[in-house]
């Protein structure tokens, strides 16, 4: 039998080589002939797209932070079609147990309502009982170095939420370790480095211990200042800019203030303002400066477009750097159909090329608008000083003659004036700020004691914005203007006051409106009170808001007998660009007196400030 059993075998192990083989061949020739199809299709072969996708419902979060976490983690996950969404709860859940673990929640409990197989609905419902939070029961913060006496680090580890009994959250755990670095790295403390940092998180207890070690080092001195010879010669009218000194305190704020500084004066095409870090040594650091000067002549065209002006052209000449003194000349002319001027100013540097300094101005203006017409010729001598404060005080001297016409008035004083204008604004900067201010006080005396006139023209412009919620804003501005003394009522009409037009009274046409004579010709104003209240609001379209808002104004000789008030409701609509915001309004004027009520088209462009 064994010689039997011997042979059989043979016959089934020679049988199944036999079957493998034929196995094998199939699988070869199919692979094969896949091939053959996909390349003579000239496409690769694709897997089925899901065509019945499910939408991931959270629910039972109330936190928007731990929400949004939980939702970005979610969104790495493929679409889940709704035959296989079962296979996928144990991912999801996976991913939800680590979007909540950065907040401190280390027991989340999470179930699922899934879409009924015949239904039309397609939502995953997810559940989320985030638990109890995990509290911080020990907390080690310490700063070592020279650094632990600088209220700054203190000031950080006491605003970073970070404590004995408080939620454990791991965000601000690693905000805390790079602000520390930040602060470190911008005051000069550049060996600075954590010795520990570490979170012991005991699930069981519902706690976790945290402790970092932040060794500051010793804080870096500024070393050379290195600077070539051509930047060297450059950089003589703005000398007073580069307020470091060898063996000073590093602070970063002082080697980024240089660099906008020597850019706001006009006169560098580039500058580069570097800390030599790699190059550190013997507690020093050395910093190194380069500009490159701007062309000797920089000319300028423009074309521009509002409802007050119409069509406007400009054409410009500059000098950005006249000689080694860092002496500046600009000129330009400027003309639409109802305004013409001709402007050209020297400004000579004194202690700060940008906030302490001289300037000369030369103007002639031609007026042809309404019942104006009037030729001005202007000369003034200013000193500006912006070193001590806040405000920005500009004092001149300035002598002008009006050869002027209005409505049935005449008249061509030369007055002698002595004028004080104070500037101040702030704003979180750009094109579209969110916050900011600006004041504008302006204030000019003559007597005729050396002029043909005496009176004081005065004039206040306060507008704002602030921002609600991100790209909610609400806009505000004040305007107030006085003509007080003997000769208030006959100065010339570019010390008078009008109302309408895009910036002060929309809903009329430019200058439209003021004190009128007999026969209803404009004869402007003494006084003027103005303002603007409007609200942005955004629309669904990219980089644009709509806008409502209402205007008033009160244009009289005497507020006890003439308070009559204008009114200028409308709505419009914003586009923020590179290069400014294009405003389009439409505004419905109302003057009860003239019984005035009109809708008027206005479109301006330009900056907020």
């Amino acid at each position: 039998m064994l010689p039997m059993l011997q042979i059989l075998d043979k016959k089934v192990g020679l049988y199944e080589c036999k079957r493998w083989v034929r196995f094998f061949l199939v699988m070869i020739l199919s692979s094969f002939f896949t091939f053959l199809l996909s390349c003579s299709s000239g496409k690769p072969v694709k897997s089925d797209k899901v065509i019945d996708p499910v939408t991931l419902q959270v629910k039972g979060v109330n936190n928007p932070e731990v929400l949004n976490n939980i939702n970005a983690y979610l969104e790495g996950l493929p679409t889940i079609s709704k035959r296989r969404v079962r296979l996928y709860s144990p991912e999801i859940t996976d991913k939800i147990t680590l979007a909540v673990h950065s907040f401190g929640y280390y027991h989340p409990k999470v179930s699922f309502t899934y879409p009924k197989r015949h239904d039309t609905s397609a939502v995953l419902g997810i559940d989320v009982d985030l638990g109890k939070p995990l509290f911080i029961r020990y907390c080690n913060i310490e700063i070592t170095g020279e650094g632990a006496y600088y209220e700054s680090f203190a000031q950080i580890v006491r605003n970073s939420g970070i404590g004995p009994y408080k939620l454990l959250n791991h965000g601000a755990y690693e905000e805390l370790k790079t602000a520390l670095r930040n602060n470190a790295q911008t005051l000069g403390f550049f060996d600075s480095h954590l010795v520990s940092s570490r979170i012991l998180v005991y699930q069981d207890q519902n706690v976790a211990d945290i402790s970092v070690i932040f060794d500051t080092g010793k804080r870096y001195k500024f070393g050379d200042i290195r600077i070539s010879e051509e930047s060297r010669a450059l950089l003589a009218p703005a000398e007073s800019l580069i307020d470091i000194q060898k063996n000073g305190s590093y602070s970063a704020k002082k080697v980024a203030n240089i660099s906008q500084n020597l850019s706001r004066t006009n006169y560098y095409r580039s500058v580069d303002v570097q800390t030599l870090v790699e190059e550190r040594k013997n507690g020093e650091v050395p910093v190194s400066i380069e500009v490159e000067r701007k062309p000797t002549h920089h000319y300028r065209l423009g074309v521009g477009f509002s409802t007050d002006e119409s069509i406007r052209g400009l054409v410009g000449w500059d000098m950005p750097m006249v000689n080694s003194m860092g002496h500046a000349y600009t000129s330009f002319v400027r003309a639409s159909r109802e305004k013409k001027n001709a402007q050209l100013i020297y400004k000579i540097p004194h202690k700060d090329p940008n906030l302490n300094y001289f300037y000369i101005k030369l103007a002639q203006t031609r007026v042809d608008w309404e019942d104006t017409l009037s030729d001005i010729s202007h000369a003034s001598l200013h000193y500006v000083d912006n070193i001590h404060g806040n405000w920005k005080r500009d004092y001149y001297i300035a002598g002008e003659y009006e050869d002027y016409k209005q409505a049935s008035q005449k008249g061509h004083p030369t007055n002698l004036m002595l004028g004080l204008t104070l500037l101040m604004s702030s704003s979180t900067g750009g094109i579209d700020p969110k916050m900011g201010f600006s004041v504008s006080f302006d204030n000019r005396i003559a007597s005729s004691a050396i002029s043909d006139q005496t009176f004081w023209h005065s004039e206040l412009v306060f507008s704002g914005v602030y921002t609600f919620f991100e790209d909610y804003k609400f806009i505000y501005k004040l305007m107030q203007g006085a003509n007080i003394g003997r000769d208030a009522g006959d100065v010339p009409p570019s010390m008078r006051f009008f109302a309408g037009g895009d910036r002060i009274l929309r809903g009329f046409g430019y200058k439209s409106e003021s004190v009128r004579d007999s026969q209803g010709k404009l004869l402007g104003s003494r006084y003027i009170t103005a303002g603007t209240a409007e609200f942005e609001f955004p629309i669904g379209i990219s980089n644009s808001r709509g806008a409502v808002f209402m205007d008033a104004a009160v244009c009289t000789n005497n507020y006890v007998k003439d308070h009559h008030l204008l009114l200028g409701p409308g709505i419009g609509y914003r586009f923020i660009s590179d290069y400014g915001i294009f405003k389009i309004d439409l505004a419905y004027g109302i003057n009860s007196r003239r019984d005035y009520r009109k809708l008027r088209l206005h479109v301006a462009f330009g900056l907020e400030f």
